[in-house]
């Protein structure tokens, strides 16, 4: 399976190149660490997100991946074994191969110790760095702003100054999530081709706000974020490294994809899915990953108010996730 990645990292980064020649600000040599990281991880090693082991898995998610991301008090920078990053869940995936590309990347020490500290983990382990044990909850530190509702990436990203992030709206479906009068819901025809789909480069880290209309009559993907009104729709996201196209024009990504009916044998995987089954895509494109060492000032006890608030208490408008994400 990793020649398959491999082949389909050369056919990615051709696309890439053919990105970067056509004007769009592109990194090509940080797009192919991220598709390279994706060729260290194993196939599948299940999918989790429950709180405790499990007669399915010996451990969670989190508990694999404080264990993947190993480093000592005496270290410069960590080390990252993606082999010990099992069980999975789709935002440890995308901060997972985040965390292995910027290790492969930063070859001459761009990236100071205090910011590998920083962007450890914080999970509620006891471990060498977390001796308090301090747990990251949504929007709080490195980790918790990667693994958030909403536009997790694409915000950290902004934050760092690392990056930028391009988006684009079908519309909502149902009269109460639309939020201004006269938004439509784009046909499969206009979504299918709007031009975000175009600028879209292999590597991107993808923010999928999941279609439901058609299959569950949900307008979920509408919705940025989850509040606390049990009769309103919630968010229904997935987060993904993007990898171009299938020859129908579907989506191809990479991520720890799950659930099913057996997520013992889900986890890390490339997958595909039609356009038309997204209904709002955040695309985020790191350019300068040397601005990963502003993360020395991202503690983890820093906390966005943006990010935190999407975690149970209140919806966010487009325009607020625009500005929030650096996005015209």
């Amino acid at each position: 399976m990793k020649v398959v990645y491999r082949i389909m990292a050369a056919l990615a980064l051709a696309l890439v190149a053919v990105c970067a020649k056509a004007g769009t600000p592109t990194n090509e040599r940080w797009q192919q660490c991220v598709l390279e990281a994706i060729d260290s991880f194993p196939q599948h090693g299940g999918y989790y997100t429950g709180g405790r082991p499990n007669q399915d898995f010996s451990k969670t998610t989190l508990q694999a991946l404080n264990e993947a991301y190993h480093m000592r008090l005496a270290d410069q920078r960590p080390q990252f074994n993606p082999q010990k990053a099992q069980p999975s869940f789709c935002s440890s995936a995308t901060y997972a191969v985040l965390v292995k590309a910027l290790l492969m990347w930063d070859t001459d020490g761009k990236i100071p110790r205090a910011a590998w500290l920083n962007i450890k983990p914080y999970v509620g382990i006891v471990d060498y760095i977390n001796d308090k044990g301090i747990g990251e909850d949504d929007g709080f530190g490195f980790w918790g702003r990667a693994n958030a509702n909403g536009p997790g990436v694409a915000v950290l990203v902004h934050e760092l100054k690392a990056g930028y992030s391009i988006t684009a709206y079908r519309g909502a479906k149902s009269e109460k999530n639309k939020e201004k009068p006269g938004e439509r819901y784009m046909t499969d025809e206009e979504w299918n081709a709007n031009p975000v789909w175009q600028q879209a480069v292999p590597g991107d880290i993808m923010k999928i706000f999941w279609n439901r209309n058609e299959t569950n009559g949900s307008d979920s993907g509408a919705i940025i974020g989850c509040n606390d009104v049990k009769t309103d729709d919630q968010e229904r996201g997935h987060s993904v490294v993007f990898l171009g196209y299938e020859p129908n024009g579907d989506i191809r990504y990479w991520s720890s994809n799950g659930p099913g009916k057996n997520n013992k044998e889900l986890g890390y995987s490339v997958a595909t899915c039609p356009r038309t089954r997204v209904q709002r895509v955040v695309f985020t494109r790191i350019t300068q990953p040397e601005h990963f060492a502003n993360a020395s000032k991202m503690p983890p006890t820093s906390e966005n108010k943006y990010l935190s608030g999407l975690n149970g208490k209140r919806h966010s408008t487009t325009a607020e996730m625009k500005k929030m994400i650096g996005a015209k």
